[in-house]
């Protein structure tokens, strides 16, 4: 039983890993306009999921939004966007 659960324990770690390859953070800024001139998370998850993209969550990240996504191919994206006019600044590394 004290194998399996090392198993276990093993297999969890690495999948925690093996997440943190994916998350990253931007350095960079998206933009210096204040938020009153943002576009909503909404607006934003709106924009990219005419381009294709099936949107999983928007969030605020720093002066950038953090779209987290599926694109067309059905790959896991996440792009660092400009919340003014939701341009794409950056990507996460996989």
């Amino acid at each position: 039983m004290k194998a399996y659960s090392s198993k276990v324990a093993l297999a969890a770690a690495l999948s925690v890993l093996s997440l943190g390859a994916f998350a990253s953070t931007y350095d960079g800024e998206c933009t210096d306009q204040p938020q009153s001139k943002w576009m909503s998370t909404a607006d934003v998850k709106a924009r990219f999921a005419s381009q294709g993209y099936d949107v999983r969550k928007v969030k605020t990240g720093g002066s950038c939004y953090e779209v987290y996504a599926n694109d067309k191919d059905g790959s896991k994206v996440e792009l660092f966007v400009n919340p003014v006019d939701a341009s794409v600044v950056g990507r996460a590394a996989k």
